[in-house]
């Protein structure tokens, strides 16, 4: 969606989107745009997240690898070598318990 901030007569600032030729937010302080703009990437951010996190727990392809966790350790260990490996199954123990 293409937006651009417009300053108002008043100083405060009116953001316009091209997407529904309108004023999506008007008498905004910067501060406002952004915690505007922080509230709609965290919305977005937790709809994809939910999203894929659905995929995986019903067993789908979610992306170009779709690693499981036994082909990402297998990974790791191919193209950093066994102590990498070791290192990072380490830090999982460290961090589970």
């Amino acid at each position: 969606m293409a937006r651009q901030i417009i300053k108002q007569p008043n100083g405060k600032f009116a953001i316009w989107s091209s997407i529904v030729d309108n004023f999506i937010m008007t008498d905004a302080t910067p501060e406002e745009y952004i915690q505007f703009r922080i509230e709609e990437e965290s919305n977005r951010i937790k709809k994809d997240i939910t999203e894929i996190v659905e995929k995986l727990e019903a067993g789908t392809k979610i992306g170009y690898y779709d690693l499981s966790w036994d082909s990402a350790l297998k990974e790791i260990e191919e193209r950093h070598g066994a102590e990498e490996l070791k290192k990072v199954l380490e830090g999982l123990e460290n961090a589970l318990f």
